[in-house]
């Protein structure tokens, strides 16, 4: 297995390379607005990975939202083919460095895992043609991840994880894994979502 074969190797590696120089400077917090500077503004295919991954690390109310956002606004430049500018309500929003350093550490560790059975196939559906459905159907992922329902999240972010994931690696089959797996997740909040509001409507018959 070479990372030339294995291209997601080199990826996260670079991730992991960011995060240890920005630790080495001694800053114990870096914004995102930092961080996509750090990666590449035009790097937006990383940091779609990057910030499902981030995604899955816990933290204060409010911060996956500004995960899902953030992944919005990233797709929607892949989309128009420009540099990644975030608006400064989220660019100036901070992120610890230490745990984000050492979860991709660990992520460094299991891609090397994963790597060993998602390969380049199938590359027609990761090309360059890829990259504007690739970024409409992230957008519609990350708004579904702004809904504040407690656990629909987790399988919509998994899904865009592997999606991402597959993308960089030019596994064509990881793709369509990555996107059943979104469509199961949006599925499931579809239908929690019904669920709320049938609630809601009986609870107000009757109490009126």
């Amino acid at each position: 297995m070479t990372v030339r074969r294995r291209p997601i190797l080199r990826y996260t590696r670079r991730i992991v390379s960011v995060l240890e120089t920005i630790a080495a400077s001694g800053d114990q917090k870096l914004t995102f607005d930092r961080l996509i500077d750090a990666m590449g503004p035009g790097a937006h295919r990383l940091l779609i990975l990057m910030l499902t991954l981030l995604n899955m690390i816990p933290g204060p109310p409010g911060f996956g939202g500004t995960i899902a956002w953030t992944t919005f606004a990233v797709a929607l430049f892949m989309v128009m083919g420009r540099p990644i500018r975030l608006p400064e309500l989220i660019g100036k929003r901070k992120l610890p460095v230490a745990p984000l350093l050492k979860a991709s550490q660990q992520v460094a560790k299991v891609t090397g895992i994963i790597a060993r059975f998602s390969k380049p196939r199938l590359r027609w559906m990761t090309g360059a043609a890829a990259t504007v459905p690739y970024g409409i159907f992230a957008m519609v992922i990350s708004i579904a991840m702004t809904v504040p329902i407690p656990l629909t999240n987790a399988i919509p972010n998994v899904g865009l994880c592997v999606l991402a994931f597959s993308m960089l690696n030019r596994d064509g089959a990881g793709v369509i894994v990555g996107t059943l797996i979104c469509i199961i997740g949006l599925g499931v909040e579809i239908a929690l979502i019904l669920a709320a509001v049938n609630l809601g409507g009986q609870a107000w018959n009757a109490v009126f």
